[in-house]
């Protein structure tokens, strides 16, 4: 059966238009889940199609029409984890993938809380990307029960890793040479409790951001080296965390390092925004002062779409876009169901002031992951499904980005055609 499925990917991955891609990038890597239906976080009904399996994709760059360039292996992972759950390495040639879930029965249709009742995950997959045209997976390794996110820091020497595991909520990782996890640095003993849900390293590889979803607080952590060999020997919190909203999600600092952008999602997808009046979430810039001299403070908030799930910063810092489901998760039966997404344009200023300039609506359902490619003259978003019957497929949909005085999209006429549940990407530079 699996090679039945990956030889029908094969034949109906790429689906494109006249116009020819543009993206600049080596390739891109896409994780999908292939255990429910984008519907199942509101109603429980997985809507398994049958030997599906969960999929890790790899898109070789540039592509053509009717080409072969799209390369899927079977890597276990869940559109239930933060938008951190697939980082490439900078240094060397692999992919780290969070199992956040395990894979339930063939015989399980529905469950009524996606939360408690899937299987726990508890690792991540090392997948080797050296060759674009034959990945696969080198091994696994224990991180916790239900790891939430994963960030790798910027010269490739560290995960910061958080689960809902007691004693494994927070953790940072040294890898060795290969890439390999050889010893692990735990959180601070003076650590807030609470469940951390996101990790983020500043760019200078010496502070980590983090999110924690009860308290609704955002805060900071140093890293303290040991001076002859510069290996990490703890962590330790800087300043006083900071209320962020209803529900802080991933976050991600700006190429500088100068400000650090949280979105507020209103609401969890498995529940519909605490406040009826507004559904749309809002996008907060934060000044972490890095010396702890001062405190941290919020510089500016601005509202994006409804029910954000992830954001991109440019390479150049200046622009924002936001990926934004709406209401087309919604069962399809049901009168609350949306057949349209949407993307939002905003312009990020030097004093840390946001623009929001555009929205942009399409068709495709829960997409969960948004990215720049190496220019910020493109930009990429990937589609759970589509609203289409009998076979069911996800996919990646393209936006060239017009810089100036105002800034703007133009869809591409180009898109992927991925595995159905498609939720997670990142570049390979």
């Amino acid at each position: 059966m699996k090679k039945i499925l990956i030889s029908i990917l094969a034949f109906a991955n790429i689906h494109a238009y006249s116009q020819k891609l543009n993206f600049n990038a080596k390739g891109i890597v896409a994780i999908s889940d292939a255990d429910m239906a984008a519907s199942a976080f509101v109603d429980g009904r997985l809507f398994k199609e049958k030997g599906s399996k969960d999929m890790l994709s790899i898109i070789k760059l540039p592509v053509e029409k009717y080409s072969d360039e799209i390369k899927s292996l079977v890597v276990s992972n869940s559109a239930l984890s933060s938008n951190k759950n697939i980082v490439v390495s900078p240094v060397h040639p692999i992919a780290y993938v969070v199992e956040n879930r395990g894979v339930p029965t063939e015989t399980i249709n529905e469950i009524r809380n996606l939360n408690t009742e899937l299987p726990a995950g508890g690792f991540i997959s090392v997948v080797d990307i050296s060759d674009l045209t034959q990945p696969k997976v080198l091994y696994k390794f224990p991180t916790g029960k239900n790891p939430i996110s994963v960030d790798i820091s910027p010269n490739g020497e560290y995960l910061a890793l958080c689960s809902e595991e007691y004693g494994k909520e927070l953790q940072v990782l040294e890898l060795d040479p290969t890439g390999k996890p050889i010893r692990i640095i735990n959180k601070p003993q003076d650590f807030p409790s609470g469940r951390i849900t996101d990790l983020t390293w500043h760019p200078n590889n010496n502070f980590i951001a983090f999110s924690m979803e009860d308290s609704k607080e955002v805060g900071l952590l140093k890293v303290t080296r040991d001076g002859p060999t510069t290996k990490i020997i703890r962590l330790d919190l800087v300043g006083k965390t900071l209320k962020v909203g209803q529900h802080p999600s991933a976050g991600q600092f700006t190429p500088d390092g100068k400000y650090y952008l949280v979105p507020d999602i209103k609401s969890n997808l498995h529940n519909k925004p605490e406040s009826s009046l507004d559904a749309n979430g809002d996008l907060f810039v934060l000044k972490f002062n890095l010396e702890g001299t001062s405190e941290h403070y919020l510089i500016t908030k601005t509202k994006i779409g409804e029910t954000p799930t992830n954001f991109a910063i440019s390479p150049k810092g200046d622009l924002i876009v936001v990926s934004n489901t709406k209401k087309s998760y919604f069962p399809w039966e049901g009168t609350e169901l949306a057949k349209k997404s949407s993307i939002s344009l905003l312009k990020l200023s030097s004093d840390g002031s946001i623009n929001n300039i555009a929205e942009y609506e399409f068709d495709g359902i829960l997409p969960k992951s948004i990215i720049f490619d190496k220019s910020g003259e493109n930009i990429a978003v990937t589609v759970f499904e589509y609203f289409n019957y009998g076979k069911h497929f996800g996919g990646i949909e393209f936006w060239k980005v017009n810089n100036g005085e105002k800034p703007s999209l133009q869809k591409q006429e180009f898109k992927l055609f991925m595995p159905r549940g498609c939720h997670g990407i990142q570049i390979i530079k």
